[in-house]
C-alpha cells in the first residue's frame, strides 16, 4: 500500500503498484456473469473508505457474516464528514460509489485504477437477478405502501420465480420506537430473506441497519443495503433521470427540478463534497478474497 498527501492531483506513478488485483471496468460487471468473480480495490476519498468492486462480489455468500452495504452519493459523503456517529458506522460498512461526480473525483485521485460505480437505483435489478438465479429471498423495506407493493410486483414480473416480499412501516422519526422496530423484525422473520433492501433515506436507513445488525443476522439476513429512493423509481411513482443526464453527472439537477421544495436543502449539502474530497490522503489497496477490512 502506498500513501500520498497530494489532494486531487493525479500522480504519474500509480498508487499501490504491483497489486495482483486486475483492473476493473468502470461500470458494474453485473450479477449474471459466469466464471470467477473479479475483485477490486478499497480506496480513500476524504475520510471515507470506498469499495470499487463488482456487485456480484457483494452478493456472494460469506458464511455467517452479515454485510451492511452503503451506496455513497454526494449527500452521504458529506454527512460522513459532518456527523461523527454516522462516520463511525461507515468505518464498518461496505461503501460503494453511487454518483458520477464522486466516481469522477475518485478517478482523478486514482487514475491508474478503473473505479467502479454502483448506482443504487440500477443495482436493485442485479440483486433481484442474483436472488432469482441462486434461489435466495429478497425483502423490500420502506417507501410508501403503494411504492413498496408496485416495486415488488415489478421485480416479480421481470424476474419470474423470484421470491420477493416487502413491508412499508408507518412513518417513524429517529430514534426508533421499540414497538415499531419489533413490527418490522416480525415481518422479516416471517419471510426469512437472505437479502434486505432498506429505503428509509440517509441517515435513517444506515442507523436502522446498524442498530439491528445482530438481530438481522440471527434471522438469516446475509446482506442489507441502504438504497434511499430506489423503490420510488422502481415503482414508477417518481421519474428517473434520462440516461444522458445520468451519464454527464447531473441527475441531482433533474431531481431538484422534479422536487424543488423537498430536495433544495439536500442539494445544497452535496456542494460541500469537493471541500472534503480535496483533503484526501490517497490510499488504495486490493480487496483480496474477503470482505474484511
Amino acid at each position: 500500500m502506498e500513501l500520498s498527501s497530494s489532494p486531487l492531483k493525479p500522480s504519474g506513478t500509480p498508487v499501490n503498484t504491483g497489486s495482483p488485483t486486475a483492473e476493473l471496468p468502470r461500470e458494474s460487471l453485473g450479477a449474471g456473469g459466469s466464471g470467477k468473480v473479479a475483485t477490486g480495490h478499497i480506496l480513500r476519498c476524504g475520510k471515507v473508505s470506498l469499495w470499487s468492486v463488482p456487485l456480484e462480489y457483494l452478493f456472494m455468500p460469506r458464511g455467517r457474516r452479515f454485510t451492511h452495504v452503503v451506496t455513497v452519493h454526494a449527500e452521504i459523503f458529506v454527512l460522513a464528514h459532518e456527523d461523527e456517529r454516522f462516520a463511525e458506522i461507515l468505518r464498518n460498512t461496505v461503501n460503494t460509489i453511487d454518483g458520477r461526480v464522486l466516481q469522477g473525483i475518485c478517478n482523478l485521485l486514482y487514475p491508474k485504477h478503473g473505479v467502479v460505480r454502483q448506482n443504487g437505483a440500477n443495482f436493485i435489478f442485479d440483486l433481484a437477478k442474483h436472488c432469482r438465479d441462486h434461489s435466495e429471498r429478497l425483502f423490500l423495506l420502506g417507501a410508501s405502501e403503494k411504492a413498496n407493493g408496485l416495486a415488488a410486483q415489478r421485480l416479480r414480473e421481470e424476474y419470474p420465480g423470484l421470491q420477493v416480499s416487502g413491508f412499508s412501516p408507518p412513518l417513524q422519526s429517529y430514534p426508533f420506537a421499540k414497538d415499531w422496530n419489533a413490527l418490522i423484525l416480525d415481518q422479516i422473520a416471517s419471510f426469512k430473506p437472505q437479502h434486505l433492501v432498506v429505503c428509509f433515506g440517509p441517515k435513517k436507513q444506515e442507523f436502522w441497519i446498524h442498530e439491528n445488525s445482530s438481530r438481522l443476522a440471527a434471522l438469516g439476513v446475509r446482506c442489507a443495503y441502504g438504497l434511499g429512493g430506489t423503490m420510488d423509481f422502481l415503482s414508477g411513482l417518481k421519474p428517473r433521470a434520462p440516461k444522458w443526464i445520468e451519464f454527464i453527472g447531473t441527475e441531482w439537477l433533474f431531481r431538484l427540478a422534479c422536487e424543488p421544495r423537498a430536495r433544495f436543502r439536500r442539494t445544497l449539502t452535496m456542494f460541500r463534497m469537493p471541500f472534503y474530497a480535496a483533503r484526501t490522503m490517497r490510499e488504495i489497496r486490493p480487496v483480496g478474497d474477503s470482505l474484511g477490512k
